[in-house]
Protein backbone atom coordinates (compact mmCIF):
# COMPACT_ATOMS: atom_id res chain seq x y z
CA UNK A 1 0.00 0.00 0.00
CA UNK A 2 1.54 3.38 -0.80
CA UNK A 3 2.54 5.56 2.14
CA UNK A 4 0.68 8.83 2.65
CA UNK A 5 4.02 10.56 2.12
CA UNK A 6 4.93 8.74 -1.01
CA UNK A 7 1.43 10.26 -2.65
CA UNK A 8 2.64 13.68 -1.46
CA UNK A 9 5.82 13.51 -3.32
CA UNK A 10 4.49 12.08 -6.11
CA UNK A 11 1.68 14.84 -6.92
CA UNK A 12 4.71 17.36 -6.01
CA UNK A 13 7.20 16.19 -8.42
CA UNK A 14 3.77 15.87 -10.82
CA UNK A 15 3.73 19.93 -10.46
CA UNK A 16 7.11 20.83 -10.72
CA UNK A 17 7.15 18.82 -13.86
CA UNK A 18 4.08 20.47 -15.69
CA UNK A 19 6.38 23.53 -14.65
CA UNK A 20 9.21 22.08 -16.62
CA UNK A 21 7.33 19.99 -19.00
CA UNK A 22 5.70 23.72 -20.26
CA UNK A 23 8.80 26.06 -20.06
CA UNK A 24 10.99 22.94 -22.09
CA UNK A 25 8.10 23.07 -24.36
CA UNK A 26 7.79 26.52 -25.03
CA UNK A 27 11.54 26.58 -25.39
CA UNK A 28 12.25 24.22 -27.45
CA UNK A 29 9.47 25.71 -29.83
CA UNK A 30 11.54 29.00 -30.02
CA UNK A 31 14.42 27.68 -31.04
CA UNK A 32 13.52 26.93 -34.80
CA UNK A 33 10.70 30.04 -35.21
CA UNK A 34 13.24 32.58 -34.37
CA UNK A 35 15.75 30.97 -36.52
CA UNK A 36 13.77 30.09 -39.39
CA UNK A 37 12.13 33.98 -38.76
CA UNK A 38 15.66 36.04 -37.80
CA UNK A 39 17.94 34.17 -38.92
CA UNK A 40 21.00 31.92 -36.92
CA UNK A 41 23.10 35.18 -36.63
CA UNK A 42 20.73 36.78 -34.49
CA UNK A 43 19.23 33.87 -32.76
CA UNK A 44 22.98 33.21 -31.70
CA UNK A 45 22.93 36.93 -30.42
CA UNK A 46 20.01 36.58 -28.37
CA UNK A 47 21.17 33.50 -27.00
CA UNK A 48 24.80 35.38 -26.12
CA UNK A 49 22.22 38.41 -24.30
CA UNK A 50 20.68 35.82 -22.53
CA UNK A 51 24.10 34.45 -21.29
CA UNK A 52 25.41 37.53 -19.77
CA UNK A 53 22.10 37.96 -18.29
CA UNK A 54 22.48 34.82 -16.16
CA UNK A 55 26.04 36.54 -15.32
CA UNK A 56 24.39 39.56 -13.97
CA UNK A 57 21.27 37.71 -12.85
CA UNK A 58 23.47 36.21 -10.24
CA UNK A 59 24.23 39.97 -9.16
CA UNK A 60 20.29 40.80 -9.20
CA UNK A 61 19.00 37.21 -7.45
CA UNK A 62 22.68 37.94 -4.62
CA UNK A 63 22.29 33.84 -3.55
CA UNK A 64 18.43 33.78 -2.58
CA UNK A 65 17.84 32.04 -6.00
CA UNK A 66 20.62 29.35 -4.49
CA UNK A 67 19.39 28.92 -1.20
CA UNK A 68 16.85 30.56 -0.48
CA UNK A 69 14.56 27.87 -1.13
CA UNK A 70 16.35 25.90 1.22
CA UNK A 71 16.16 28.77 3.95
CA UNK A 72 12.38 28.86 2.89
CA UNK A 73 11.92 25.52 3.84
CA UNK A 74 13.15 25.62 7.19
CA UNK A 75 11.90 28.88 8.53
CA UNK A 76 7.97 29.06 9.99
CA UNK A 77 5.37 29.82 7.61
CA UNK A 78 4.47 32.45 9.20
CA UNK A 79 8.03 34.00 8.34
CA UNK A 80 8.74 33.40 5.00
CA UNK A 81 6.71 36.48 3.39
CA UNK A 82 8.42 38.91 5.46
CA UNK A 83 11.54 36.99 4.13
CA UNK A 84 10.67 37.50 0.92
CA UNK A 85 10.15 41.47 1.01
CA UNK A 86 12.90 42.00 2.54
CA UNK A 87 14.67 40.11 -0.58
CA UNK A 88 12.83 41.76 -3.11
CA UNK A 89 13.22 45.31 -1.86
CA UNK A 90 17.33 43.93 -2.42
CA UNK A 91 17.22 42.99 -5.23
CA UNK A 92 15.42 45.59 -6.73
CA UNK A 93 17.99 47.77 -6.14
CA UNK A 94 20.24 45.10 -7.69
CA UNK A 95 18.42 45.11 -10.13
CA UNK A 96 18.58 49.15 -10.96
CA UNK A 97 22.35 48.94 -10.85
CA UNK A 98 22.67 45.34 -12.76
CA UNK A 99 20.50 45.80 -15.80
CA UNK A 100 22.77 49.74 -17.10
CA UNK A 101 25.91 47.61 -16.70
CA UNK A 102 24.92 44.51 -18.56
CA UNK A 103 23.55 47.15 -21.27
CA UNK A 104 27.25 48.42 -21.76
CA UNK A 105 28.73 45.23 -21.83
CA UNK A 106 26.39 44.06 -24.58
CA UNK A 107 27.53 47.17 -26.61
CA UNK A 108 31.03 45.88 -26.05
CA UNK A 109 31.07 41.99 -26.50
CA UNK A 110 28.21 41.52 -29.43
CA UNK A 111 26.98 43.03 -32.48
CA UNK A 112 23.35 43.55 -31.44
CA UNK A 113 21.41 46.57 -32.20
CA UNK A 114 21.73 48.76 -29.02
CA UNK A 115 17.68 49.32 -28.20
CA UNK A 116 17.35 45.69 -28.48
CA UNK A 117 20.75 45.44 -26.32
CA UNK A 118 18.75 47.67 -23.88
CA UNK A 119 15.41 45.77 -23.58
CA UNK A 120 17.25 42.42 -23.38
CA UNK A 121 19.61 43.55 -20.56
CA UNK A 122 16.04 44.68 -18.65
CA UNK A 123 14.17 41.49 -19.82
CA UNK A 124 16.46 38.70 -19.64
CA UNK A 125 17.70 39.90 -15.70
CA UNK A 126 13.81 40.66 -14.70
CA UNK A 127 13.55 36.95 -13.21
CA UNK A 128 15.91 36.78 -11.00
CA UNK A 129 13.62 39.42 -9.47
CA UNK A 130 11.32 36.80 -9.27
CA UNK A 131 9.42 34.30 -6.41
CA UNK A 132 10.52 31.02 -8.18
CA UNK A 133 13.13 30.18 -5.24
CA UNK A 134 10.16 30.86 -2.81
CA UNK A 135 7.69 28.64 -4.10
CA UNK A 136 10.25 25.75 -4.60
CA UNK A 137 10.81 26.23 -0.72
CA UNK A 138 7.81 26.34 -0.01
CA UNK A 139 7.12 22.75 -1.68
CA UNK A 140 3.85 24.90 -3.49
CA UNK A 141 4.73 23.96 -7.18
CA UNK A 142 1.33 24.79 -8.51
CA UNK A 143 1.88 28.26 -7.60
CA UNK A 144 5.17 28.28 -8.85
CA UNK A 145 3.71 27.26 -12.24
CA UNK A 146 0.72 29.91 -12.39
CA UNK A 147 2.49 33.13 -10.77
CA UNK A 148 5.77 32.38 -12.44
CA UNK A 149 6.83 29.99 -15.32
CA UNK A 150 3.10 30.39 -17.32
CA UNK A 151 3.78 33.95 -17.47
CA UNK A 152 7.19 34.07 -18.70
CA UNK A 153 6.55 31.01 -21.15
CA UNK A 154 3.09 33.13 -22.27
CA UNK A 155 5.82 36.19 -23.29
CA UNK A 156 7.93 33.74 -25.43
CA UNK A 157 5.05 32.28 -27.17
CA UNK A 158 3.48 36.01 -27.64
CA UNK A 159 6.83 36.36 -28.95
CA UNK A 160 7.11 34.30 -31.55
CA UNK A 161 3.55 35.00 -33.27
CA UNK A 162 4.58 38.63 -33.00
CA UNK A 163 7.70 38.26 -34.98
CA UNK A 164 5.79 36.37 -38.11
CA UNK A 165 3.85 39.57 -38.81
CA UNK A 166 6.94 41.88 -37.90
CA UNK A 167 10.22 40.13 -38.31
CA UNK A 168 12.15 41.93 -35.74
CA UNK A 169 14.10 41.35 -32.27
CA UNK A 170 12.96 43.81 -30.61
CA UNK A 171 9.43 42.81 -30.64
CA UNK A 172 10.42 39.75 -29.82
CA UNK A 173 12.74 40.81 -26.30
CA UNK A 174 9.72 43.47 -26.15
CA UNK A 175 7.41 40.79 -26.01
CA UNK A 176 9.57 38.93 -23.25
CA UNK A 177 10.08 42.18 -21.30
CA UNK A 178 6.00 42.78 -20.55
CA UNK A 179 5.78 39.49 -19.64
CA UNK A 180 8.73 38.56 -17.10
CA UNK A 181 7.70 41.85 -15.45
CA UNK A 182 4.21 40.54 -15.15
CA UNK A 183 6.02 36.89 -13.76
CA UNK A 184 7.71 39.35 -11.36
CA UNK A 185 4.49 41.13 -10.32
CA UNK A 186 2.51 38.26 -9.92
CA UNK A 187 5.19 36.11 -7.98
CA UNK A 188 5.23 38.95 -5.29
CA UNK A 189 1.46 38.92 -5.24
CA UNK A 190 1.20 35.37 -4.44
CA UNK A 191 3.61 35.06 -1.79
CA UNK A 192 2.09 38.66 0.19
CA UNK A 193 -1.33 36.49 -0.48
CA UNK A 194 -0.11 34.04 1.75
CA UNK A 195 0.86 36.50 4.43
CA UNK A 196 -0.54 36.00 8.03
CA UNK A 197 0.31 39.16 9.62
CA UNK A 198 1.08 42.89 8.31
CA UNK A 199 4.27 43.31 6.28
CA UNK A 200 7.25 45.65 6.47
CA UNK A 201 8.35 46.91 3.62
CA UNK A 202 11.44 48.72 4.45
CA UNK A 203 12.63 50.40 1.46
CA UNK A 204 16.22 52.12 3.03
CA UNK A 205 19.29 51.32 0.58
CA UNK A 206 21.10 51.16 3.89
CA UNK A 207 18.99 48.17 5.42
CA UNK A 208 18.92 46.53 2.07
CA UNK A 209 22.60 46.51 1.32
CA UNK A 210 22.97 45.26 4.91
CA UNK A 211 21.29 42.16 4.26
CA UNK A 212 23.46 41.51 1.49
CA UNK A 213 25.90 39.85 3.33
CA UNK A 214 23.58 37.01 4.98
CA UNK A 215 23.82 35.43 1.47
CA UNK A 216 27.75 36.04 0.72
CA UNK A 217 28.12 32.20 0.72
CA UNK A 218 25.27 31.89 -1.30
CA UNK A 219 26.09 34.38 -4.24
CA UNK A 220 29.71 33.30 -4.16
CA UNK A 221 28.19 29.99 -5.27
CA UNK A 222 25.69 30.98 -7.39
CA UNK A 223 28.16 33.62 -9.60
CA UNK A 224 30.90 31.27 -9.51
CA UNK A 225 29.03 28.55 -10.73
CA UNK A 226 27.42 31.08 -13.33
CA UNK A 227 31.11 31.81 -14.58
CA UNK A 228 31.57 28.41 -15.20
CA UNK A 229 28.23 27.82 -17.31
CA UNK A 230 28.10 31.15 -19.02
CA UNK A 231 31.50 32.46 -19.57
CA UNK A 232 32.31 29.80 -22.02
CA UNK A 233 29.72 31.46 -24.29
CA UNK A 234 31.04 34.85 -24.13
CA UNK A 235 34.58 33.47 -24.78
CA UNK A 236 33.51 31.76 -27.98
CA UNK A 237 32.18 35.13 -29.41
CA UNK A 238 35.56 36.64 -28.95
CA UNK A 239 37.99 33.41 -29.60
CA UNK A 240 35.76 31.60 -32.46
CA UNK A 241 32.89 33.35 -33.74
CA UNK A 242 31.68 31.77 -36.23
CA UNK A 243 30.56 28.87 -34.12
CA UNK A 244 28.76 30.92 -31.76
CA UNK A 245 25.15 29.14 -33.33
CA UNK A 246 27.00 25.69 -32.89
CA UNK A 247 28.18 26.37 -28.85
CA UNK A 248 24.67 28.74 -28.35
CA UNK A 249 22.42 25.41 -29.82
CA UNK A 250 24.54 22.94 -27.15
CA UNK A 251 23.97 24.93 -24.56
CA UNK A 252 20.59 25.01 -24.80
CA UNK A 253 19.99 21.75 -25.43
CA UNK A 254 22.21 20.94 -21.93
CA UNK A 255 20.37 23.60 -20.37
CA UNK A 256 17.21 22.01 -21.21
CA UNK A 257 18.87 18.82 -19.55
CA UNK A 258 19.55 20.65 -16.88
CA UNK A 259 15.94 21.81 -16.38
CA UNK A 260 14.48 18.18 -16.97
CA UNK A 261 15.91 17.65 -14.05
CA UNK A 262 14.93 20.03 -12.00
CA UNK A 263 11.53 18.57 -10.23
CA UNK A 264 13.77 15.66 -8.98
CA UNK A 265 16.21 18.43 -7.51
CA UNK A 266 13.55 20.62 -6.56
CA UNK A 267 11.58 17.57 -4.79
CA UNK A 268 14.50 17.03 -3.43
CA UNK A 269 15.53 20.20 -1.98
CA UNK A 270 12.30 19.80 0.44
CA UNK A 271 11.95 16.42 1.14
CA UNK A 272 15.64 16.26 2.87
CA UNK A 273 15.17 19.06 5.68
CA UNK A 274 11.07 18.04 6.09
CA UNK A 275 12.46 15.00 7.70
CA UNK A 276 13.69 16.55 10.96
CA UNK A 277 17.58 15.97 11.77
CA UNK A 278 18.51 12.59 12.03
CA UNK A 279 16.59 11.21 9.24
CA UNK A 280 17.32 14.06 7.27
CA UNK A 281 21.07 12.74 7.64
CA UNK A 282 20.24 9.26 6.24
CA UNK A 283 18.12 11.26 3.40
CA UNK A 284 21.30 12.81 2.46
CA UNK A 285 23.64 9.95 2.50
CA UNK A 286 21.51 7.88 -0.01
CA UNK A 287 21.00 10.98 -2.03
CA UNK A 288 24.67 11.68 -2.26
CA UNK A 289 25.43 7.73 -3.31
CA UNK A 290 23.06 8.18 -6.14
CA UNK A 291 23.83 11.64 -6.94
CA UNK A 292 27.08 10.09 -9.35
CA UNK A 293 25.13 7.47 -11.07
CA UNK A 294 22.70 10.00 -12.04
CA UNK A 295 24.76 12.70 -13.24
CA UNK A 296 27.19 9.84 -15.92
CA UNK A 297 24.02 8.33 -17.28
CA UNK A 298 22.34 12.03 -17.97
CA UNK A 299 25.76 13.20 -19.43
CA UNK A 300 25.87 10.17 -21.67
CA UNK A 301 22.41 10.39 -23.12
CA UNK A 302 23.22 13.81 -23.72
CA UNK A 303 26.28 13.21 -25.71
CA UNK A 304 24.15 10.60 -27.51
CA UNK A 305 21.12 12.84 -28.31
CA UNK A 306 22.81 16.23 -29.01
CA UNK A 307 23.90 15.68 -32.78
CA UNK A 308 20.30 14.58 -34.07
CA UNK A 309 18.62 17.05 -31.64
CA UNK A 310 20.48 20.16 -33.26
CA UNK A 311 19.42 18.64 -36.98
CA UNK A 312 16.04 18.31 -35.55
CA UNK A 313 15.32 21.59 -33.74
CA UNK A 314 17.32 24.44 -35.86
CA UNK A 315 15.95 22.90 -38.94
CA UNK A 316 19.02 21.71 -40.28
CA UNK A 317 20.23 25.12 -40.28
CA UNK A 318 22.84 24.02 -37.28
CA UNK A 319 24.52 20.71 -37.02
CA UNK A 320 26.38 19.63 -33.52
CA UNK A 321 28.79 17.34 -34.43
CA UNK A 322 30.13 14.67 -31.54
CA UNK A 323 33.60 16.86 -31.06
CA UNK A 324 31.03 18.95 -29.01
CA UNK A 325 28.34 16.81 -27.93
CA UNK A 326 30.46 14.73 -25.71
CA UNK A 327 31.84 17.77 -23.47
CA UNK A 328 28.67 19.13 -22.96
CA UNK A 329 27.65 15.90 -21.67
CA UNK A 330 30.45 15.61 -19.35
CA UNK A 331 29.43 19.09 -18.58
CA UNK A 332 25.89 18.05 -17.82
CA UNK A 333 27.30 14.86 -15.87
CA UNK A 334 29.24 17.20 -13.12
CA UNK A 335 26.50 19.98 -13.17
CA UNK A 336 23.96 17.52 -11.65
CA UNK A 337 25.95 16.23 -9.33
CA UNK A 338 26.88 19.41 -8.02
CA UNK A 339 23.79 20.47 -8.00
CA UNK A 340 22.60 17.50 -5.95
CA UNK A 341 25.25 17.44 -3.70
CA UNK A 342 25.25 20.79 -3.49
CA UNK A 343 22.43 22.47 -3.20
CA UNK A 344 20.41 19.24 -1.78
CA UNK A 345 22.92 18.05 0.91
CA UNK A 346 25.69 21.01 1.71
CA UNK A 347 22.85 23.51 2.53
CA UNK A 348 20.57 21.44 4.61
CA UNK A 349 24.30 20.34 6.98
CA UNK A 350 24.69 24.17 7.02
CA UNK A 351 28.01 24.03 4.70
CA UNK A 352 26.89 26.70 2.63
CA UNK A 353 30.70 27.92 2.60
CA UNK A 354 31.96 24.77 1.09
CA UNK A 355 29.40 25.23 -1.47
CA UNK A 356 30.92 28.71 -1.91
CA UNK A 357 34.57 27.34 -2.33
CA UNK A 358 33.77 24.67 -4.50
CA UNK A 359 32.51 27.18 -7.11
CA UNK A 360 35.34 29.34 -6.47
CA UNK A 361 37.74 26.18 -7.05
CA UNK A 362 35.97 24.98 -10.17
CA UNK A 363 36.05 28.69 -11.57
CA UNK A 364 39.43 29.40 -10.93
CA UNK A 365 40.79 26.44 -13.01
CA UNK A 366 37.55 27.18 -15.50
CA UNK A 367 38.73 30.71 -16.50
CA UNK A 368 42.24 30.40 -17.76
CA UNK A 369 42.08 26.60 -19.24
CA UNK A 370 39.06 27.60 -21.48
CA UNK A 371 41.14 30.52 -22.33
CA UNK A 372 43.79 28.41 -23.47
CA UNK A 373 42.00 25.21 -24.51
CA UNK A 374 39.55 27.67 -26.82
CA UNK A 375 42.52 28.95 -28.39
CA UNK A 376 44.20 25.59 -29.10
CA UNK A 377 40.62 23.43 -29.49
CA UNK A 378 37.91 26.28 -30.72
CA UNK A 379 34.85 25.72 -29.09
CA UNK A 380 35.23 22.04 -28.18
CA UNK A 381 37.97 22.94 -26.09
CA UNK A 382 35.89 25.56 -24.30
CA UNK A 383 33.37 23.08 -23.88
CA UNK A 384 36.09 20.56 -21.97
CA UNK A 385 37.58 22.91 -19.98
CA UNK A 386 33.95 23.72 -18.39
CA UNK A 387 33.34 19.75 -18.04
CA UNK A 388 36.99 19.35 -15.88
CA UNK A 389 36.07 22.02 -13.86
CA UNK A 390 32.52 20.80 -13.06
CA UNK A 391 33.86 17.58 -12.03
CA UNK A 392 36.23 19.40 -10.16
CA UNK A 393 33.82 21.28 -8.12
CA UNK A 394 30.98 17.98 -7.83
CA UNK A 395 34.38 15.91 -6.23
CA UNK A 396 34.81 18.96 -4.00
CA UNK A 397 31.46 18.72 -2.37
CA UNK A 398 31.43 14.72 -2.15
CA UNK A 399 34.36 14.94 -0.48
CA UNK A 400 32.70 17.46 2.46
CA UNK A 401 29.63 15.42 2.41
CA UNK A 402 31.39 12.51 2.95
CA UNK A 403 33.47 13.88 6.27
CA UNK A 404 30.24 15.78 7.61
CA UNK A 405 28.70 12.19 7.83
CA UNK A 406 31.40 10.45 9.66
CA UNK A 407 31.70 13.25 11.71
CA UNK A 408 28.19 13.27 12.85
Amino acid sequence: MVSAGTNSLVRRFGGFATSLVFSTAVNLLAIPFVISTLGKEVWGELALAQATAAIFGIIVAFGWGTVGAALVASLPAEKRPQMFVDSLVSRGYLLLFGAPVMFVVMLLISKTDPFVAALASVAYVLPFVGASWFFIGQAKPWRLFLFDVLPQGLGTIAGLVLIQLIPHPIVFVLSLLVFNLLAVVSGAAGVLAQAERPLEADLRIGPAMKRLKDQKHGVIAAGTGSLNSNLPMLVVNQVVNAALPQYALADKLFRFAVAGFGPILQVIQGWIPEAGRTQSLRRIATVAKLAPAAGLIAGGLLAVLTPWASTIFSGGAIVIGFSLSIPFGAILAGVLIAQIVGLACLIPLGRGAALATSTAVGAALNVPLMLVLGLLMGAPGVAWSVGLAEFVVAGYQLMVVRKCLQNR
